[in-house]
């Protein structure tokens, strides 16, 4: 009974073993097959490769010559480039022929731009973001309007420049960035971390032939602001006489000096914000401070067109 038990085991035994043995065959087998397919593969392959250069002339190695050249150019480029942040000064303006390029833009224009704004590209990032308004009455329907942005632009290293969507950063050139609702569009008048250093100068102009009823309106202590609320012009003092002009008197035979008392001459001492560039003050409607320049002074209830400058105080 224990001799038969035996020998069942080692029966059992071998089996298992033997059993073993052909899984390890068929496995080994089995990496051979995929092992010899691979290989055939690859030699397929490598005939199809040959089998395409042998077809080739000399006109498809230069088509393949500049596609790789290209290609190494454009990797070559974008590793010279790094990812950063700049601030940008944009004058707002029409830069569209049919709606008369260079024109100021509406009074509706600025509305729904404001500080804090963002504008993302396609993958949900910020792109650029407004930072400050200076939004300025022009008279009528027009305002003159300079955005600040911080706009995220690649550094070219070797150029020393920034390129926003392709395209340089630079002093003169148009930009056009759309936010949720609105479009900015306009040229660049500033980059970089340099910011305009606004100051007050008075000056004395003087406007002539001003209806009464317009003349009465005005009064020393009157205010402008800008939409964020800064005092932009304030007269300080200001002086009211009937206005005189000179006329040929046909009898006297000479130039006569004459009243009209419907009408009033100003001498008016103004304050006003103005700013310095390429060694000369302006104020923040461009115009430039010197005696004899005409000076447009946009008020809430009331506009003085052409004032003439005859002295700037300090």
């Amino acid at each position: 009974m224990i001799k038969y038990a035996q020998a069942n085991n080692n029966r059992i035994l071998f089996e298992f073993t033997n059993n073993k043995l052909n899984k390890n065959i068929v496995l080994t087998m089995k990496k051979r097959k995929s092992l010899l397919k691979k290989k055939s593969l690859i030699r397929r392959i490598i005939q199809d490769i040959k089998v395409f250069i042998n077809k080739l002339n000399i006109f498809d190695y230069l088509i393949i010559f500049l596609l790789l050249f290209v290609l190494i150019f454009f990797i070559h480029n974008r590793l010279q480039r790094r990812v950063v942040w700049t601030n940008v000064r944009v004058a707002v303006e029409n830069v569209d022929w049919w709606y008369g390029s260079g024109t100021p833009p509406r009074y509706w224009y600025g509305n729904n731009l404001l500080a804090g704004a963002q504008a993302k590209d396609a993958f949900g990032q910020t792109v650029a973001e407004v930072v400050d308004i200076d939004n300025y009455d022009q008279g009528g329907p027009y305002r003159m309007i300079y955005v600040d942005l911080k706009l995220r632009v690649d550094f070219d290293k070797n150029k020393n420049q920034y390129l926003y969507e392709f395209k340089p950063l630079t002093v003169g050139s148009s930009l056009i960035i759309n936010f949720p609702e609105n479009q900015l569009r306009g040229i660049i008048i500033n980059t970089g971390e340099q910011e305009i250093d606004y100051f007050y100068k008075t000056i004395k102009v003087v406007k002539r032939g001003l209806l009464n009823s317009t003349a009465d309106t005005i009064l020393a202590g009157d205010q402008a602001y800008d939409t964020n609320g800064n005092l932009i012009a304030e007269i300080l003092e200001i002086k009211k006489e009937t206005h005189t002009f000179y006329t040929y008197s046909d009898i006297r035979g000479e130039m006569i000096k004459t009243y009209n008392p419907d009408y009033r001459d100003l001498t008016m001492l103004v304050k006003i914000k103005s700013f310095s560039s390429l060694d000369r003050d302006f104020y923040i409607n461009n115009t430039v401070l010197k005696l004899g320049s005409t000076i447009w002074l946009q008020f809430k209830d009331y506009a003085i067109e052409d004032a003439t400058i005859v002295e700037i105080i300090d």
